[in-house]
C-alpha cells in the first residue's frame, strides 16, 4: 500500500485551511478533525483494497512481424462492488526492445475490462512476457500495488505483414490474368511435351525405339522446361550482417525478404527450400511447398541471427550442388565481400555455373557510399573517403566479374530488399531463364 493522490491533496488542503484560519480559534478542532478523518477514510479504503481479487488476461501466444508496430490484447478485472481505477505497467522483454508499456484507466464492477497495448519487434524470436504490475485505488486516497501473473510467450517472426500485402497484390493480378496461360517453352527439362519426327543433330538418347518401330521412322521425346521449378533461398549471417540500417539489422531484412520471396514462389507453384550459411551450412528446409511448407520456413528463418564469422561461400556452393541435382535458382542474400575474400565468391559462382542459376541480392551500405563521395574537409576526413572509395571501386568491379561468370546480381538498399528480391524472381521467370 502507498498514499493515493487525493490523501496528499487532502492533506495540504488542511495545511492551507490550518495557515490562512491560524487567528480563529476553531481551526485546531478543525483540523484535527480533518485529518482523524481522511485517515479514518484512508484505513477503510486500504481494507477494502486488500481484500479485492483481480484478474489481468492475455492471449497464450502472440505473434508478431518484424519492424511492424501492432497491438497486443491485455483485459483486467476485479471482484469489487463498485468501479476501481487502475494504473498499468506492462514490462517488455528482449524482442520488444526492452522498455514497458502504461495504461490507466476505470474498470466497472462484474466486467473485464478490454485493453490494448503497441509494441514493436526489434528482434526476431520467442520469449515469454514478464508479469504485469498494477496500482488500484477507489477513492484515491490509498494505492494497492500488486504484481499479477499472465502468462503470455511472444513470437517475433519475420515481417508477415508484407507477405499479406503482397497476397493481395497478387489477387488483383491474378484476377486480371485470369483465362491466360503460359505457353511452355520447349527445352532440356524434364517434363515429357510431346513426340515427333527425329531431325539431324537430335540427341540418340531422346530416341524412341519402340514407337520408332512402329512407324517405321526415328521418334524422338521432346521435353520442356517445368512450370514448378526449385528455388532455393540462401541468408547470409556471417558477421557483414550483423549491422544495424534503422531499426533492424541487415541479417533481419534479408530474413524477411526470403520469407517474402518463399511465399510468391509458392504462389507460383515453385517449390522452395531455405538455408543458411555463415562458416557452416545450415541445411535449414528443404524444398517443397504448400501452407504446412511457408510454416516451416517462417519457423526456421525466425531462428536466423548474425553471427560474427566469415561467410564461406565456397562451402555453400558445394552444399548446393550435392543438394540440387537439377537446375535451380540459388538466390543468395547477402552482402558483397571486401577485396580479401572475393575470390572465394568468384569460384562459388564458377562452382555453380552453369548447372544453377546463381542470384545475389547484394544489400548495400548507405554509411560507405556516402563517406566515398564525401568532400573531405581535413586529413581524417580524407583519409576516411579514400579508404570508403577504394571499397565501393572494389565491389562494383566483383559485380561485373559475377556477371561475366553467369551470376544474376541486383544491388538494393537492405530495406527493399524484399521488393528488389521479387522483381529479381519474377524477371527470371518472365525470361524462362531456368
Amino acid at each position: 500500500m502507498r498514499p493515493g493522490p487525493r490523501l496528499v491533496q487532502g492533506f495540504l488542503a488542511l495545511a492551507v485551511l490550518g495557515t490562512v484560519g491560524v487567528l480563529w480559534a476553531g481551526t485546531p478542532a478543525l483540523l484535527a478533525g480533518g485529518v482523524i478523518g481522511l485517515a479514518l477514510l484512508a484505513v477503510a479504503e486500504a481494507w477494502q483494497l486488500r481484500r479485492v481479487p483481480v484478474r489481468v488476461e492475455r492471449p497464450a501466444t502472440v505473434a508478431l512481424s518484424l519492424g511492424e508496430t501492432e497491438q497486443v490484447p491485455i483485459s483486467v478485472g476485479h471482484g469489487a462492488a463498485a468501479p476501481i481505477h487502475f494504473a498499468l505497467r506492462s514490462p517488455w522483454p528482449r524482442v520488444l526492445g526492452g522498455g514497458a508499456g502504461w495504461l490507466e484507466g476505470t474498470c466497472p464492477a462484474g466486467t473485464m475490462l478490454p485493453l490494448t497495448l503497441e509494441v514493436r519487434g526489434v528482434t526476431r524470436g520467442a520469449e515469454p512476457l514478464p508479469p504485469v504490475h498494477l496500482a488500484i485505488r477507489r477513492w484515491g486516497l490509498v494505492e494497492r500495488r500488486l504484481e499479477v501473473d499472465a502468462p503470455c510467450m511472444v513470437s517475433v517472426l519475420p515481417n508477415l505483414r508484407a507477405v499479406k500485402r503482397l497476397r493481395t497484390a497478387l489477387d488483383a493480378y491474378f484476377l486480371r490474368r485470369t483465362g491466360t496461360r503460359t505457353a511452355p517453352r520447349i527445352g532440356q527439362g524434364r517434363e515429357f511435351d510431346r513426340l515427333r519426327d527425329y531431325v539431324p543433330g537430335d540427341d540418340f538418347r531422346k530416341i524412341v525405339w519402340k514407337a520408332s518401330a512402329r512407324a517405321r521412322k526415328l521418334i524422338v521425346r521432346e521435353f520442356r522446361l517445368e512450370r514448378s521449378q526449385d528455388v532455393l533461398l540462401c541468408v547470409d549471417r556471417g558477421h557483414r550482417m550483423a549491422g544495424r540500417v534503422g531499426d533492424l539489422s541487415r541479417n533481419d531484412h534479408a530474413v524477411n525478404a526470403a520469407v517474402l520471396t518463399a511465399y510468391l514462389c509458392n504462389r507460383l507453384e515453385d517449390r522452395t527450400g531455405l538455408l543458411a550459411f555463415g562458416d557452416t551450412v545450415e541445411r535449414g528446409v528443404g524444398q517443397g511447398r504448400g501452407g504446412g511448407h511457408l510454416a516451416a520456413v517462417t519457423r526456421f528463418g525466425t531462428g536466423i541471427h548474425p553471427e560474427y564469422v566469415h561467410s564461406d561461400y565456397p562451402a555453400l556452393a558445394a552444399h548446393v550442388r550435392r543438394r540440387l541435382k537439377a537446375r535451380s535458382l540459388i538466390l543468395v542474400l547477402t552482402v558483397l565481400p571486401e577485396a580479401g575474400e572475393q575470390q572465394a565468391m568468384l569460384e562459388a559462382v564458377d562452382a555453380l555455373v552453369p548447372r544453377h542459376l546463381p542470384l545475389f541480392v547484394s544489400l548495400r551500405d548507405p554509411a560507405l557510399e556516402a563517406a566515398a563521395e564525401l568532400l573531405p574537409r581535413n586529413r581524417e576526413e580524407l583519409a576516411r573517403s579514400l579508404v570508403a572509395s577504394d571499397l565501393v571501386q572494389a565491389r562494383r568491379q566483383l559485380v561485373r566479374e559475377l556477371r561475366t561468370l553467369g551470376a544474376l546480381v541486383v544491388e538494393t538498399r537492405p530495406e527493399d530488399a524484399g521488393v528488389e528480391a521479387v522483381n529479381a524472381y519474377l524477371d527470371v521467370k518472365r525470361r524462362q531463364l531456368l
